[in-house]
């Protein structure tokens, strides 16, 4: 009912409403009230069909066209936009479609300064694509996913960390997958005081995933405290053999979307990629799974931007600055394992404060 319910009126707003709605967001972004723009996008067709109808010719219609599909929220006031497309990132990463690249990006700024607001923000892959495989400029004030990704992964890390009480103690990780994101989380993890590697993985021509080096990687998965997931999906994970190969007190910090599926595991699972702020939700909520108040991390780096007009070029002074935003993880609010009434994050209650060590965000048009 509920999928039924989102794809009509997603259905409603992208034709019938559309450009009522256009003239609705020009004219509340008059009002200054939306700060950011941002994009989302489905990881497969399962869940690219839990908002879009099984229509061919209306996706591809909207192929490359960003759509509204609802609003950040702080409190009861509208801060953010946020939009969604029906390319998966497997089309858009073909060179051939490079121009719905171009007409993405485009179409973006239209958003932005339609809605008035102050940054772009490129949810997980899209940046990387974009700027990787197409060569597009990513600059202020477009933001992508890689320093929320990264603040997200530490926060959850430190928070399954203080319930074991194992918080001060050196903590031994291990990376799995993850190219780009994996490198720039690893030396962020190590300069914060962790022993931390990573495991190599390669995709055979079949789509399986093996380690490279299966002693190596044994060696590697001796003793450690967490495994940081950064496969593409959790079935890559379970395939890897991974699991296999560390014991059950081991924890799991996932990253992947579609999820790992914990019930082929005895290891603990947690979600590494949301975070949390009092009174921040999405509405609607995101599909495949999420809460209203759980905020994606990728959305982080162009919110905070947008609530601080600040850019900040370096990760470590972008994680204090999240810090005290009041940001944290939203493993938090998660009650599956902890009991409601469990001492929340200590960096929860540090208000609305701002660093100096950034630099202004770029004047908008």
């Amino acid at each position: 009912m509920q999928t039924f319910i989102r794809k009509t009126i997603f259905l409603t707003v992208a034709t019938i409403l559309r450009w009522p709605l256009l003239v609705l967001i020009y004219l509340m972004g008059k009002t200054g009230v939306f700060k950011t723009v941002f994009l989302v996008y489905a990881t497969n067709k399962n869940e690219l069909l839990n908002v879009y109808p099984n229509i061919f010719f209306l996706r591809k219609y909207l192929s490359g066209k960003p759509t509204p599909v609802g609003l950040i929220m702080k409190g009861w006031l509208p801060i953010g936009l946020y939009l969604g497309i029906p390319d998966l990132p497997g089309q858009l990463a073909l060179k051939r479609n490079r121009y719905l690249a171009e007409n993405i990006v485009e179409q973006m700024h239209w958003f932005r300064r339609l809605a008035g607001a102050k940054t772009i923000g490129l949810a997980g892959q899209l940046g990387p694509i974009f700027s990787g495989r197409h060569n597009l400029p990513m600059e202020a004030p477009i933001f992508t996913s890689t320093f929320g990704n990264v603040f997200s992964i530490h926060e959850a890390i430190n928070w399954v960390a203080r319930q074991r009480n194992s918080f001060l103690h050196r903590q031994k990780i291990a990376i799995v997958g993850g190219g780009e994101l994996s490198v720039t989380l690893r030396e962020y993890l190590c300069n914060q005081g962790y022993d931390c590697s990573m495991v190599e993985m390669k995709y055979t021509l079949r789509g399986k995933v093996l380690p490279v080096d299966v002693k190596r990687n044994r060696d590697q998965l001796h003793g450690i405290d967490f495994i940081v997931n950064l496969m593409p999906t959790g079935a890559d994970f379970i395939d890897s053999g991974v699991a296999d190969a560390i014991p059950r007190e081991v924890t799991i910090v996932d990253f992947s979307r579609p999820v790992i599926p914990v019930e082929k595991l005895v290891q603990k699972v947690y979600m590494g990629n949301r975070v949390r702020r009092s009174g921040m939700r999405f509405v609607c909520a995101l599909p495949g799974g999420w809460k209203q108040t759980e905020l994606p991390a990728c959305a982080l780096p162009s919110i905070i931007a947008a609530m601080t007009a600040k850019n900040t070029e370096n990760l470590e002074s972008f994680c204090l600055l999240a810090r005290r935003q009041a940001f944290s993880t939203a493993l938090v609010d998660a009650t599956t394992h902890i009991d409601k009434n469990e001492k929340r994050s200590f960096w929860d209650g540090l208000g609305e404060d701002t660093v100096d060590n950034g630099v202004e965000l770029l004047s908008q048009e």
